[in-house]
């Protein structure tokens, strides 16, 4: 957004520059006003912004369910998913507070924006008296530092590639006794395995058949994308799905499960098992060896990740913000 000529200004709390991803976003001072935070983060969370001294009317576009009391503030909501309404994710007191705070945005806000139609459909199922007319969908984008490279990795030819968080929808334990059953190891790329997760793969696929990568960078990502077999990605519920252009935009063939957003993001660029069933995915996996079809998905693969970009989003957020400001 920053690089199409938008007037805007980043608000954010002292010390959250800290956050390893804003560390990848850099920005003029002039651009950043920075507050101190005066309660504690929980708190300050319930609390709606201020902004008083704006005076003519401005979009306020908070990035988690924040809103702007201001009476010239527009607000602007983007929802990514429904992962506690599904039941992916435990729901205690805080978290009922939390959604209960979510909801009161959505239904506050001028426009809301999700990031699939199929996030769409969730938000009209869990917040059905909202008024969808204030709804849109504008896709994610996917960073241009995926691309095919013509010099591959050879380390990781006989590698499956698991990407991502790990948690019980995601499907991780299933992906390991699938690959059990292959003659391909396992690369791990993501955060840290823990004790139990590394039992787990040390006594189902032993100790040499997987390697972990802590998050790697994007570029790193890339050559991984570039010189695995394929990359799996079985998650349950996704309300978008970044992994699997990043893959595709490498020119790395992707298997992925039949569920939520995976299809209508991943198009024809792919395999999608139907349901979670070993022996299927163990024939998608031998499939992927056949010269042909390899090079049919790829191409199919890049073809489809062309259609999303962040320049692309960003352009469509802009027509929305304009839109807005002319009411």
């Amino acid at each position: 957004i920053s690089k199409i000529g938008i007037d805007f200004y980043l608000l954010e709390y002292t010390g959250y520059d800290k956050n390893i991803f804003r560390q990848r976003l850099t920005f003029p001072p002039h651009r950043i006003k920075q507050r101190r935070l005066l309660l504690s983060k929980t708190i300050e969370q319930l609390v709606d912004v201020k902004l008083n001294s704006i005076k003519k009317p401005f979009i306020f576009h908070s990035s988690y369910y924040r809103l702007c009391s201001n009476h010239a503030a527009i607000n602007v909501t983007t929802v990514h998913d429904f992962i506690y309404e599904k039941g992916f994710a435990k729901i205690g007191l805080p978290e009922r507070i939390r959604l209960r705070l979510n909801y009161r945005a959505i239904q506050s806000s001028s426009q809301i924006v999700c990031i699939s139609e199929n996030t769409k459909r969730d938000l009209l199922t869990y917040v059905p008296d909202i008024d969808e007319n204030k709804i849109c969908v504008i896709y994610n984008g996917v960073s241009d530092e995926y691309k095919v490279l013509t010099e591959k990795l050879p380390l990781y030819n006989n590698y499956i590639l698991f990407v991502g968080g790990r948690q019980k929808y995601k499907n991780f334990e299933f992906s390991v006794k699938a690959v059990q059953d292959t003659r391909y190891n396992l690369l791990i790329c993501g955060n840290e395995l823990t004790q139990n997760e590394k039992r787990f793969l040390d006594e189902t696929i032993g100790p040499k058949r997987y390697l972990f990568k802590l998050r790697p960078s994007n570029r790193e990502l890339n050559q991984i994308y570039n010189s695995v077999h394929c990359l799996l990605y079985l998650s349950s519920y996704e309300g978008f799905g970044i992994p699997i252009l990043e893959a595709q935009r490498a020119g790395c063939p992707v298997i992925a499960l039949n569920a939520s957003s995976i299809p209508e993001v991943m198009g024809n660029g792919g395999f999608l098992l139907n349901k979670l069933d070993r022996n299927e995915l163990i024939f998608l996996i031998k499939e992927i060896e056949n010269s042909h079809s390899r090079q049919s998905i790829i191409n199919s693969g890049i073809c489809n990740s062309q259609k999303y970009s962040w320049s692309k989003m960003a352009h469509e957020y802009k027509n929305i913000y304009d839109r807005l400001l002319l009411k």
